[in-house]
């Protein structure tokens, strides 16, 4: 038996430098293969032992490495589960969360006598230990245990039970937060006796936390149950701490609300559960609202229109008439009237929603103008042609051309677009084809940039007889402009479109005798971008001019174009 490796270990983890220590560690699953399992037994296990008050770190790496040397103990795994056991018992909480999920990977391979004679009682053990600690990483463990606990189900059971009272708030907490795991491995009946009066008192615990947490664990019960017994047991729990007094339980429940309308289902949400939405709506918190009107883009769906019509809609439209409301609730309004518009209805969102998505595009602060901006695309969908009022196009128009944040003038090209898409080439030609154009003309790079990555798809919407009839003539007025980068731009959108050589010749000719050498620089490389998806040799001369331009960068773009 070669011990060498032991040593070898035992030499580094003498070492002052914690990181060799823990290469160490990490090497333990190398050093069993090399000594064996009885070595590994015999030799190592208790060398382990003795690391217990070893740095922080080591004992994480401990905790980790001991579920890959398992498999040289399988046949007796008493002393490694005790160390686990022991580092499950410390105070620091990364070494105690690893010794849990390592306890619970191997407690799927154990065998059911090493589940009742080992696993259980260390789990029983850690739950009566007088440290807080050994407890809450007890929590941990019931789930794993309990599947395979016969006659010691009952035991498990109520020692949860136990631990979930604890006067201690951190164990609590942890009991709450594991019960979501534990409920998916009890029997219905008992889910329904004692888990869900336990919850029914977690929910009025007076630690914020606690309450907080049994949200989530509601919700994974709920998942559980029928509709009826959703009715009858989860429903009335949830209710209560969706009007909890503290407003991080609200928050908290405002943002899990879709996942609570999806465990209930539509019938429960509809009938029962929107009203206290619609209240988080309503909040005084503007935390609470803000979260609230995120999560209503994702709840729709579970709401009919009447309601959202009824109940959601008149919220909203008291939040956006609201002036003393900081901006961020405006801000994730506006996000979320886009998705509004699809549930209220082309006549409803034609007559209500639009007054309100003018007023947000006009609003202020830059933030509720971009959210509002982006969403025009999606509402387009749904409102139809009835949207480009000639309020709204001035409005736009204004914002292309004389917006100080280029966010937003970038932000009002792409609405172009998405509108295009969706309505199609004739509003676009009549409405915002002016608007869109500006693009060219932006002072900002940025937004040039973006309006000329956008030239395809709306090529793409409109076809070539629009290329040829409004863009192409549009190019050739801006490129006779004085300004040397908006003709760079012109040239940059040409490389985008799909253009004849007698529709190029035209700008070739007259970009390849700029006085600009940037411009000529610029013209060789787009050139170059045709030349690799249509034929242009007709136009060769004009590269083999280039290439004995004055300027080196151009001679070197124009040869780098005949190759």
């Amino acid at each position: 038996m070669d011990l060498s490796a032991l040593d070898l270990l035992k030499e580094e983890m003498n070492n002052d430098e914690t990181y060799i220590k823990v290469n160490s560690i990490h090497r333990l699953k190398t050093i069993a293969t090399v000594i064996g399992p009885d070595a590994v037994k015999q030799q190592l296990m208790p060398y382990l032992s003795s690391l217990i008050h070893e740095e922080e770190e080591v004992l994480f790496a401990l905790a980790e490495s001991l579920g890959d040397i398992y498999p040289f103990v399988q046949s007796s795994p008493n002393g490694l589960l005790s160390l686990l056991e022991t580092l499950a018992g410390l105070d620091e909480t990364v070494v105690r969360d690893q010794s849990m999920k390592t306890l619970n990977d191997i407690s799927k391979t154990l065998s059911d006598s090493d589940m009742i004679n080992t696993f259980i009682p260390i789990v029983m053990k850690l739950s009566a230990a007088e440290n807080f600690s050994s407890r809450v990483s007890a929590c941990g463990l019931f789930a794993s245990a309990y599947p395979r606990a016969g006659a010691m189900k009952e035991k498990l059971r109520n020692k949860f039970l136990e631990l979930s009272h604890e006067d201690t708030p951190m164990v609590r907490r942890a009991a709450v937060i594991e019960m979501r795991k534990f409920a998916r491995v009890l029997e219905k009946t008992f889910l329904v006796s004692d888990i869900i009066p336990d919850l029914r008192n977690l929910a009025q615990d007076e630690q914020d936390q606690v309450r907080t947490l049994c949200i989530d664990s509601l919700i994974e019960v709920a998942k559980l149950l029928s509709k009826e017994e959703n009715k009858l047991h989860t429903l009335p729990l949830i209710l209560v701490i969706g009007d909890d007094k503290s407003w991080k339980v609200r928050y908290h429940f405002a943002q899990k609300f879709p996942a609570v309308a999806e465990a209930l289902g539509k019938d429960i949400t509809e009938s029962s559960l929107i009203q206290t939405f619609v209240q988080l709506l309503r909040d005084n918190e503007a935390d609470v609202k803000t979260t609230a009107l995120d999560s209503l883009r994702s709840t729709l769906h579970f709401i009919s229109r009447d309601r959202v019509q009824t109940l959601v809609f008149p919220t909203i439209e008291a939040v956006v008439n609201d002036n003393s409301l900081p901006p961020k609730v405006k801000k994730n309004c506006a996000a979320t009237l886009a998705d509004l518009g699809g549930s209220l209805g082309k006549d409803f969102a034609s007559t209500r929603l639009m007054p309100i998505v003018l007023s947000l595009i006009n609003d202020d602060n830059y933030e509720v103008k971009l959210n509002m901006i982006q969403g025009l695309g999606k509402l387009a969908l749904t409102v139809g042609n009835d949207m480009m009022s000639s309020g709204l196009c001035n409005i736009l128009m204004g914002l292309s051309k004389d917006s100080p944040q280029w966010r937003l003038r970038e932000a009002v090209i792409r609405s172009c677009v998405d509108i295009c898409k969706q309505l199609g080439d004739e509003i676009f030609t009549r409405s915002l084809q002016d608007i869109y154009f500006n693009f060219l003309i932006d002072p900002i790079c940025e937004v040039r940039n973006s309006g000329i990555q956008t030239l395809t798809e709306v090529v793409s919407s409109l076809g070539d007889d629009w290329v040829t009839a409004e863009l192409l003539p549009k190019l050739q007025d801006i490129y006779h402009q004085r300004n040397s980068i908006f003709r760079i731009t012109v040239l940059h959108a040409l490389s985008k479109l799909n253009l004849t050589v007698d529709q190029l010749t035209t700008m070739v000719y007259y970009a390849a005798k700029d006085n600009v050498a940037n411009v000529r620089l610029v013209l060789c490389k787009v050139m170059k971008e045709i030349g690799a998806k249509s034929d242009i040799s007709s136009l060769k001369n004009v590269l083999q001019e280039l290439s004995k331009d004055t300027d080196k960068d151009v001679r070197f773009y124009a040869l780098a174009a005949l190759r």
